[in-house]
C-alpha cells in the first residue's frame, strides 16, 4: 500500500472513530506503519501484519485513551516496542516530551530510523530496561514524567510500586493499558503495593474497540505526593 493512500484511509478511520486527526498527522502515521511493516520482514517488531488489525489493535488502541491522559509535559512510554503507543501519543499531541524506552537493541535501531523519517522534535528513543532506567542518570533525560505509559510490559506488584515512585513526578499520571481481562480483584495488589507513597489509584476507564468482543481497559494513578 501506498503512503498516501494509507494516510488517506487513517485519516477516515481515525475522525470516524472520534479522533480528531488532520491529514498532517495521519500521514506520519502512514510513516510509521509502513517502516514497521518494512523492517518486521527481517525483525519480529509486530505478530500483527493486517492493515485493518493495526489500525485498530495498534493505531486506535494507543489513542483512544489519550482522552484520560495529559496532553503536555514529559512523558515515557516504557517497553515501546514497534512504538506503540508513545509514536502516536506523540503524533497526538506533539507538545508532549517523549522518550520511548526499549530493551531490545534492534527495536531501538529501528525506533531511531522511524523517529528520523518522521522528523519530531521532543522526542528520542533510548535502550534500557526499565529496573537500570529508574536507577541511573541518563544524560539529558528527565528523570520523573508527567505521563508514563504501559502497555506491553508486565510488572509486579512490587516491581510496579518502585517503577511508579521513581518515574512519575508530582501530579503526573501513570496509564497502565490492562486489557479485557482486568477486575476489581486483580488491580488490588497494586494498589496495596503503593499504599503510603502518595500515589493513588483512579480507576479503570473501560473502552471498546471496532469487532471487540470485550471492552478494554485503561488503569490510571496519579502521585499526589512526593
Amino acid at each position: 500500500m501506498k503512503q498516501e493512500e494509507l494516510a488517506d484511509r487513517i485519516f477516515a478511520f481515525l475522525n470516524g472513530e472520534g479522533i480528531p486527526f488532520s491529514e498532517y498527522q495521519a500521514r506520519l502515521c502512514a510513516q510509521h506503519i509502513l517502516l514497521m511493516l518494512e523492517w518486521n520482514r527481517r525483525l519480529n517488531l509486530t505478530r500483527i501484519t493486517d492493515i485493518k488489525e493495526i489500525l485498530v489493535k495498534h493505531l486506535l488502541d494507543s489513542l483512544v485513551p489519550t482522552r484520560w491522559l495529559p496532553a503536555h509535559g514529559n512523558s515515557l512510554d516504557v517497553g515501546t516496542g514497534a512504538g506503540f503507543p508513545g509514536i502516536p501519543i506523540k503524533i497526538a499531541h506533539p507538545e508532549l516530551n517523549m522518550v520511548l524506552l526499549e530493551a531490545h537493541r534492534k527495536k531501538v535501531s529501528f525506533l531511531k530510523v522511524a523517529l528520523a523519517r518522521l522528523q519530531l522534535k521532543g522526542i528520542c528513543a533510548i535502550q534500557a530496561r526499565w529496573e537500570n532506567f529508574v536507577t541511573s542518570r541518563a544524560s539529558g533525560i528527565t528523570q520523573t514524567h508527567d505521563l508514563v505509559t504501559i502497555r506491553a510490559l508486565r510488572l509486579s506488584p512490587d516491581q510496579f510500586a518502585v517503577f511508579a515512585e521513581l518515574t512519575l513526578s508530582r501530579e503526573g499520571t501513570l496509564a497502565w493499558w490492562a486489557g479485557p481481562g482486568v477486575d476489581e480483584n486483580s488491580i488490588q495488589p497494586y494498589n496495596s503495593a503503593v499504599n503510603g507513597l502518595g500515589i493513588e489509584f483512579e480507576g479503570c476507564i473501560s473502552y471498546r474497540l471496532p469487532s471487540a468482543s470485550r471492552p478494554r481497559k485503561i488503569c490510571l494513578w496519579i502521585k499526589k505526593a512526593d
